[in-house]
């Protein structure tokens, strides 16, 4: 399996705010979730990680623009830790 790790998403609230300076910037809120995305997938990570797989309508990112990405989402970094594929610094 390939993996990119993600992390919090962000998305815009549509409030706009301004910096010191005056200029206006995208209000940003953390989407749910801890996110990475995964290619070439195993039978054996399929079965491991098909509880975190989601299907989002606009995906955030794709893995190198590939229409195969596979899309997962965990309650945080520790719970995609814990599964082993990243090595905790």
């Amino acid at each position: 399996m390939i993996y990119e790790v993600i992390g919090t998403i962000y998305k815009p609230t549509g409030r706009m705010l301004k910096d010191r300076f005056g200029n206006e910037y995208p209000e940003l809120k953390p989407v749910e979730g801890y996110h990475v995305n995964a290619l070439n997938l195993s039978e054996e990570d399929y079965a491991k990680l098909k509880p975190y797989i989601v299907h989002p309508k606009t995906p955030f990112a794709k893995f190198a623009g590939r229409e195969d990405t596979v899309y997962l989402r965990f309650q945080s970094r520790e719970e995609w830790l814990a599964l082993g594929y990243e090595k905790k610094d």
